[in-house]
């Protein structure tokens, strides 16, 4: 294979090509090149990767999908109460919106750089059960947002579910992985079962800091 086959190769199918058609596909094999939602999405996504890898700067935005962000942002309040499993960005974005913001995260040096950068969200640093339970000392419903991401998704999401309030949101991240079994496709499996309770959004679509697609998923509890 030539050197430019190579590369036109690598710009296509990204650097793992068995887990998704190209980079313009999620695992699931959705396709997000197909607007102009999707176009001006892209380039916003290798704007903010090559700003991260190049200069380590990262946005104060969720890394979660853009279409999915938009719709956080259209329905969240500013008296919305947020739990996080796995700080980040997002954990930032949330505290500049919302009177309340609770993040738990298992690793210490991302825990370090996010809890500096806080000014209102309360960041704890917990690891194994403590971090899946944490949750588990307020009140069932009381967030207004749950936010599943980063370790131990599978046991985070059964109890999102009950802390999750009537008309509240919960985030699912990367909800098109681990095709070939796992966490998150017993996730996403629970998910297309939830019933008449939720209203289960799929948002697959490019996201702050990513050359490739993935899907987050955004529930809304009636």
């Amino acid at each position: 294979m030539s050197r430019l086959a190579s590369i036109g190769r690598r710009l296509w199918f990204g650097l793992n090509p068995k887990a998704r058609k190209s980079r313009f596909h999620t695992q699931k094999g959705q396709y997000a090149l197909g607007s102009l939602n999707d176009v001006v999405d892209c380039a916003a996504a290798v704007a903010t990767g090559i700003a991260c890898k190049a200069a380590g700067i990262r946005l104060k935005l969720p890394w979660i999908t853009f279409p999915a962000m938009r719709f956080l942002r259209a329905r969240i309040t500013p008296n919305a109460r947020v739990f996080e499993w796995s700080c980040g960005m997002s954990t930032l974005w949330f505290e500049r919106r919302c009177v309340e913001v609770c993040a738990v995260e298992d690793n210490p040096s991302w825990y370090r750089t996010i809890a500096e950068r806080a000014t209102k969200a309360k960041i704890v640093l917990l690891e194994g059960r403590a971090y899946v339970e944490k949750i588990l000392e307020f009140p069932a419903g009381y967030f207004d947002v749950v936010s599943v991401d980063g370790s131990h998704r599978l046991e985070c999401f059964r109890l999102a579910l009950e802390h999750t309030c009537p008309g509240g949101l919960l985030v699912v991240d990367n909800t098109d992985n681990d095709r070939s079994g796992g966490d998150l496709y017993v996730v996403d499996q629970m998910l297309g079962q939830l019933g008449l309770d939720w209203e289960v959004h799929r948002f697959p679509g490019w996201g702050p800091g990513n050359f490739f697609v993935w899907e987050t998923t955004v529930c809304v509890r009636r």
